[in-house]
């Protein structure tokens, strides 16, 4: 490979990667809300999100963006919000993702 064609490539990897992890990061992050909400384990977590997005036919990163959009925005004083409020939010949450 010539130079030229090699630093195309390795910026195109690159870019890759890079957008591989930030979709993880969503998703990594609203498993890790449910984990502490549900008192659930890693693998818990994320079948329960691939489960919402399967019922909802919404893309899972889509998803798991919203939840934990709708769960940083809840008030939090000195108690979390009661778990209700977290159902309803996860429940729901495909009919707020964006187009």
């Amino acid at each position: 490979m010539t130079p030229s064609i090699k630093e195309a490539h390795d910026e195109s990897v690159s870019e890759a990667v890079a957008e591989i992890a930030q979709a993880r990061s969503g998703i990594e992050q609203a498993k890790g809300m449910l984990m502490l909400i549900y008192r659930i384990n890693a693998e818990s977590a994320f079948e329960l999100l691939k489960w919402r997005s399967q019922e909802t036919n919404t893309k899972l990163r889509a998803l798991a963006e919203q939840i934990v959009k709708d769960f940083l925005k809840l008030p939090y004083d000195d108690v979390l919000p009661a778990r209700a409020v977290y159902d309803r939010l996860l429940l729901t949450a495909h009919t707020r993702v964006g187009p």
